[in-house]
């Protein structure tokens, strides 16, 4: 029976006749992801309930997500916008809540896909840093006043990192294209359809999300209390990198909680998305700082003007400053629901 997935599947890959999961794949000329979204599409698992297994919980937040990955799929291999970033996210999501969640699952079922969505997640991460960071500088270069930009600022910002993204976009599709990212995808196949649940996949869901919760949440306020003995005086400071992290995985596990309405994820799902949001803004001040400092020595080194370089520079100190401050201000505000 075609499930409300399937359309959406379909029109992604432009997937002909039947998809049904007791059918043998169809032998159209296409990735094998094509194939395996179909399967999984035609597969969807019964809606969680508060009382039911969090095994079903966690394995309907999987099932969306990998979907999720399977629709970016031919997206990233035409180079759409934002693709990259998307399928990113997805498999960060798969990855954060088999960690939040790793006890549900067998633990060599759990490794083995965490291990190989965290490959998946670097190689997209290549590619999306440099359409970030391109997109970062060359906003900064403009709103600089034109007398304040020596040389050829911006065509030497694009010629940097127009030439990582065009190289790290091949190894994407290389990735894809790959027998690594077939077996991924077949794991995660396994993972939503077969899932080799332990015997804690048995407990009620809403009791268990929220514990895991609990458990997140003391995690983010361990590395936030370190980010902060790190003290203000070290930008780059890595706790806060980490920091950041562990707010993605609040986030993340929050998400997972929310259909069987466990008390306040919505709102720590909301509030780690914010500090995620701050950290984030601090950590690509961070990356931003080392690019011009790099591509002000290029200049230097060939007897070009660096002074604008510097000048970003100043922009991006400032730009930590003032996020490292909101970080503060919000983490006052951070809820204490669970």
């Amino acid at each position: 029976m075609p499930t409300a997935q399937e359309p959406q599947i379909r029109a992604a890959f432009r997937i002909p006749g039947n998809t049904d999961a007791s059918s043998p794949a169809q032998p159209v000329p296409a990735a094998a992801a094509e194939h395996i979204a179909g399967r999984v599409a035609a597969n969807e698992p019964a809606p969680s309930e508060p009382e039911g297994p969090v095994g079903l919980l966690l394995v309907e937040y999987l099932h969306g997500q990998f979907l999720a990955m399977l629709r970016e799929d031919p997206r990233v291999r035409a180079n759409e916008a934002d693709a990259v970033h998307k399928m990113r996210v997805s498999t960060r999501r798969m990855r954060s809540a088999l960690a939040s969640y790793r006890r549900v699952l067998g633990p060599g079922q759990v490794q083995e896909v965490r291990d190989e969505l965290k490959w998946l997640a670097g190689v997209l991460g290549a590619a999306r840093d440099a359409q970030v960071m391109r997109s970062r500088l060359q906003s900064l270069a403009a709103a600089q006043p034109p007398e304040l930009v020596m040389g050829p600022v911006r065509q030497h910002i694009d010629e940097e990192l127009l030439g990582e993204y065009r190289a790290a976009q091949a190894l994407v599709l290389q990735a894809l294209d790959g027998d690594r990212y077939r077996s991924l995808l077949e794991r995660l196949e396994i993972v939503v359809t077969k899932p080799d649940f332990t015997p804690e996949a048995d407990a009620p869901a809403a009791q268990t999300a929220a514990r895991m919760l609990t458990r997140d949440r003391k995690r983010l306020h361990r590395q936030v209390r370190e980010a902060r003995t790190a003290g203000s005086g070290n930008p780059g400071s890595e706790s806060l990198h980490e920091a950041r992290k562990d707010a993605k995985r609040l986030r993340y596990a929050a998400e997972v909680a929310q259909p069987v309405c466990t008390k306040g994820s919505a709102e720590l799902a909301a509030g780690a998305e914010h500090i995620q949001k701050i950290l984030g803004e601090h950590q690509d001040s961070v990356v931003s700082r080392e690019y011009l400092r790099r591509l002000g020595a290029e200049a230097a080194g060939a007897g070009r003007n660096g002074f604008t370089y510097g000048l970003m520079y100043e922009v991006e100190e400032e730009r930590g400053r003032t996020a490292r401050k909101r970080f503060r201000k919000a983490w006052s505000g951070f809820p204490r629901v669970v």
